[in-house]
């Protein structure tokens, strides 16, 4: 299997992923994009320092600058890239997967690069042979992490914090000195567990979506009888909540009362401003979510008003249509959640955000907020492996068509 995926680059570092094939993908990207300053980022894993080293010499030779922004979050890169309007953001990460692979992100103004937008034209270039350009570029270490956490910080609207105690788990990844700086900034009581960057990943499974993961973090919530707990994945685009009493949050049923919390703001925003502005009634709310997600999430994006924008899995597809869209918030079941207010980005710091102020707004425990909603029965992720899949003459593509006739024929009849 190729290690351009659908929506990003990843394999396992030495073997799928060299160092000369970062440096080639630092080639071929500069001569797709025609970037001129490329802002890099990478998370904890042992490889990212070699894979960045690799890279930037395919950039630099190329004749593009590397804003070399350290060791940061998914968000916080995708973000200082928006922000500052810099031809392209590359971070170096392999999210939620194992500590052996490694690979790399793409953020191209306000959209990702993906498969279908340009990614597969960088895997065709992956075959030309580059020669140096005699102007080669620069590296600038540049330092952003003050400003992310002042930007953060202006989003907690949250009362009474001194009352609330909140345990985090920043997975030994990169969000644990942002975290504690915003924790310490806006003193929110509690503490960051493995908030030290550790490319071993030593203390649980990276996969937020894995429960044994959670067990040091239910542990400690439970027994410093805190409001709520949250984990974040190494890079933290994604999050994922436990309740005060030590159980693990479905990320739909968090994902259904953010969409309440933020259609009712979204409402009392609107008539607020048309009893300023004189605004004519009807804006419409829009909510993206994946098309796999379960039936609470579309119900209660309905019944409180809100329009049901289903979108293909994938955070490219749902910062597509959150942009086309002008959407207020998107989700995915695996726990990656999308705001507005933060360019339509992925980002775990601002989900814990939302529901820190969602939970100061309300006069309930997470636990008792949560009941209301398990009202359908969820069988879990169930995923099918294939065996043999890249000896298999097979089109899969074919299947899909037959899969595809085979219910729209059906659908007539209903």
């Amino acid at each position: 299997m190729s290690i351009f995926r659908a929506y990003d680059i990843r394999g396992i570092y030495g073997k799928e992923l060299t160092d000369d094939i970062a440096e080639k993908i630092g080639y071929a990207i500069i001569h797709f994009t025609r970037a001129k300053n490329v802002v890099v980022g990478y998370d904890s894993r042992l490889s990212s320092i070699n894979i960045f080293s690799a890279f930037s010499r395919g950039v630099i030779n190329s004749g593009a600058n590397i804003i070399n922004i350290g060791l940061v979050t998914k968000p916080m890169l995708n973000w200082v890239s928006i922000k500052e309007g810099y031809d392209l953001g590359v971070m170096i990460t392999a999210s939620h997967n194992p500590k052996e692979y490694n690979g790399f992100n793409f953020m191209r103004g306000r959209n990702t690069l993906h498969y279908l937008n340009g990614l597969n034209d960088v895997e065709k270039l992956m075959n030309k042979k580059f020669t140096e350009t005699k102007n080669k570029g620069k590296i600038i270490n540049m330092d952003y992490t003050d400003e992310y956490v002042d930007f953060l910080s202006s989003k907690i609207t949250a009362k009474n914090l001194s009352k609330i105690k909140v345990i985090g788990d920043a997975s030994n990844g990169t969000a644990g000195q942002i975290l504690k700086k915003l924790f310490k900034k806006n003193k929110i009581k509690g503490e960051i567990l493995f908030s030290e960057p550790d490319g071993r990943f030593p203390n649980h499974d990276t996969n937020t979506m894995v429960d044994s993961a959670f067990s040091h973090l239910i542990k400690k919530v439970v027994s410093e009888k805190a409001d709520f707990g949250f984990m974040v994945d190494p890079d933290s685009d994604r999050a994922r909540f436990v309740d005060e009493k030590g159980n693990i949050i479905d990320n739909s049923y968090i994902q259904s009362l953010i969409i309440k919390y933020l259609i009712n703001k979204e409402k009392s925003k609107e008539i607020n401003d048309k009893k300023k502005y004189n605004i004519r009634k009807g804006k419409k709310i829009y909510i993206v979510r994946e098309l796999t997600s379960r039936r609470i999430v579309s119900e209660t994006i309905i019944e409180n008003g809100g329009v049901d924008i289903i979108s293909k899995i994938g955070h490219p597809y749902i910062i597509d249509m959150m942009n086309k869209y002008d959407a207020i918030y998107g989700c995915e079941s695996s726990g990656h959640n999308f705001f507005n207010d933060i360019y339509n980005l992925d980002s775990g710091e601002m989900m814990f955000i939302k529901v820190l102020n969602m939970y100061s707004d309300s006069d309930k425990k997470l636990s008792e907020m949560i009941l209301p909603l398990e009202k359908y029965v969820s069988l879990g992720e169930i995923v099918y492996s294939v065996k043999n899949y890249k000896k298999t003459t097979i089109d899969y593509s074919k299947i899909i068509e037959k899969i595809e006739k085979y219910f729209s024929e059906r659908k007539k009849g209903i």
